[in-house]
């Protein structure tokens, strides 16, 4: 794993910043804006009590967790592939 870092608990960003989410939605006429949070863009995060709104921030770092890990096993996949591909070339052409 070249050039990652762990994220450990001291780099982690406070809990979950206070927002406008947790009190109730200003609604001029039936419009709620779309606010992004957590990667998430969508109406219902208006409606989002702190209580949801640190689970989401808990499952936002596990998914990005276990993105960053598919990330890593497909560039392993990737390099054997090159790999057995160059040898594949070289069979080819010495043959």
């Amino acid at each position: 794993m070249i050039g990652t870092t762990m994220q450990t608990r001291a780099h982690t960003p406070p809990r979950v910043p206070v927002t406008g989410t947790q009190a109730a939605p200003k609604q001029t006429g039936t419009s709620l804006k779309k606010i992004e949070i957590f990667g998430l863009k969508a109406l219902w995060l208006h409606f989002a009590d702190e209580l949801d709104l640190r689970r989401l921030a808990i499952l936002h770092l596990r998914i990005r967790r276990k993105e960053h890990a598919l990330h890593v096993l497909k560039e392993e996949q990737r390099q054997i592939r090159r790999k057995c591909t160059r040898r594949m070339q070289r069979a080819r052409s010495s043959s």
